[in-house]
């Protein structure tokens, strides 16, 4: 049996929204919510129980796309539920009214997405008027329905100074826990290196806030975005709960396409292969996962840093996603030390 514990299934590729950040590889060409090949209701809940064959499954995540543009949302989360999975909704938070909420079994939890306190900011972050009072109301309506709220907060150039202000926020809405995520690059987003990027210093900004919100709230602040010790050093963040890439470890969180392929992550546009026609574990074991997830920057053999073997350069993904290969440092270190766009690099 593979040892892999959570899994994301994106139900959808739509998305009614127009973040800037987005790296999804399919933002420009996005299928509507219910395209031909897009997995029932009824194909979820047995390609779960086909996975659970193979795997310990314990968390799903369910995203998108904007999960919530499915009708039948709330009877997959029930299903999954069933089946013994904790059960995760990643959403926008913009759709999820009164009415909705009731419909989720209780103490569904949806992790909704923040940008700061200005709604203004947050509505041109999003690309979406309005925006940000909706992600309010619906983060009430989740906690009025028995339900639990997460928020992330993703961090660019843009609103690196509004970390603390969204932290608070997310507190006053009753959020039991924070991801605070700085934006991944993709072949997407790299020619906005230039809008989106942090600078060291606004790094630094960003974790400095946090780290006083953890003390000062006692709240749990997961980074799980790497960023690589050669950007910006995360050992003074004692508070700071920092992830890195698990390539392809227990911890790793292989990813399904709303038509059942497999990716080795949701930054990965990499198909591995076919869920309706092979096995889970077949696809996590076989030879283009092991292929993935092997390589170590050739910048980073002879790193000395403390965490260098749990980094190994950041983000796989994303390098592949920018240069085509991971052989290649994540294109944030580039990014951040040169001061070039990721589009140049």
């Amino acid at each position: 049996m593979t040892p892999y514990k959570q899994i994301v299934l994106e139900v959808t590729e739509a998305c009614h929204h127009a973040c800037l950040h987005c790296y999804n590889f399919w933002r420009e060409h996005r299928a509507p919510v219910m395209a031909p090949d897009t997995l029932t209701r009824v194909e979820i809940r047995d390609l779960i129980r086909r996975i659970k064959h193979d795997a310990p499954l314990k968390q799903a995540g369910l995203s998108g796309g904007e999960p919530l543009l499915r009708d039948d949302l709330p009877g997959i989360v029930e299903d999954l539920r069933k089946e013994g999975l904790g059960v995760v909704v990643i959403t926008n938070g913009t759709l999820l009214t009164r009415a909705r909420a009731g419909r989720f079994p209780e103490d569904t939890v949806f992790e909704l997405t923040l940008f700061g306190a200005d709604a203004a900011l947050h509505d041109r972050i999003a690309g979406v008027p309005g925006a940000f009072e909706k992600v309010l109301e619906g983060a009430i309506a989740a906690t009025e329905s028995r339900c639990r709220v997460a928020v992330s907060v993703v961090v660019s150039g843009l609103n690196a100074h509004e970390v603390r202000r969204a932290l608070e926020l997310g507190i006053a809405l009753g959020s039991e826990g924070f991801l605070l995520n700085r934006v991944n690059f993709s072949r997407c987003t790299a020619g906005q290196a230039g809008l989106l990027a942090l600078t060291v210093e606004q790094f630094r900004q960003m974790l400095e806030a946090a780290e006083l919100v953890a003390v000062e709230y006692g709240a749990s602040i997961a980074v799980s975005v790497p960023i690589p010790p050669c950007v910006v050093d995360p050992l003074p963040y004692e508070h700071l709960h920092f992830g890195w890439c698990p390539r392809g470890s227990s911890e790793a969180y292989y990813t399904v396409s709303h038509n059942g392929l497999l990716r080795p992550c949701n930054h990965s546009s990499r198909i591995l292969g076919d869920l309706r026609t092979h096995s889970f574990a077949e696809l996590t074991s076989g030879r283009a996962a092991r292929q993935f997830w092997a390589p170590i920057p050739a910048e980073c053999l002879a790193c000395e840093h403390p965490l260098a073997s749990v980094c190994r350069g950041g983000c796989p993904a994303a390098s592949d996603e920018c240069y085509g290969t991971r052989l290649r440092w994540d294109p944030l270190i580039n990014i951040v030390n040169s001061g070039v766009q990721a589009a140049s690099v």
